[in-house]
């Protein structure tokens, strides 16, 4: 089964923040995980003054201030945004979201490793030796 990634731009309309949350976090993730394949969901905001400095501190965000990202487990990846897509025509934009910041865009996995590294020490075997970073030198034999 491959992972795949839907990562959603938005932005709520001025003064609408509040009623744009509660929409998102109450009713459209769930609406968007009933989806088959669609297995978590995450929200992100990004922070006033970030770090592309395409904004002084404290302006309101601008397009794409918000970001939700589903994670999505499919054999069929094509199957699957189909199925999204029809799902799409029944779900319904609040007038807490300005509709022209919404932005798609679908991402492989090209990871599996989603947690910390194994713990190492007594107990617990060597991790697989890798390649020797070029900036050191690997002891002589």
């Amino acid at each position: 089964m491959e992972t795949h990634v839907l990562v959603v731009h938005t932005r709520p309309r001025p003064g609408a923040e509040a009623e744009y949350h509660r929409w998102y976090d109450d009713f459209h993730l769930d609406e968007v995980l009933r989806v088959p394949g669609f297995v978590s969901a995450r929200r992100l905001q990004l922070l006033p003054g970030d770090a592309g400095g395409d904004r002084a501190p404290g302006l309101p965000a601008g397009p794409g201030s918000h970001l939700a990202l589903f994670t999505v487990e499919t054999d069929d990846i094509d199957a699957t945004i189909a199925a999204f897509e029809r799902a799409r025509t029944t779900m319904r934009t609040p007038d807490c979201l300005d509709p022209d910041s919404v932005t798609l865009s679908w991402w492989r996995s090209l990871s599996h490793r989603t947690t910390t590294p194994p713990p190492t020490g007594p107990g617990h075997p060597d991790p697989a030796p890798g390649p020797t970073p070029s900036h050191r030198k690997a002891p002589s034999p």
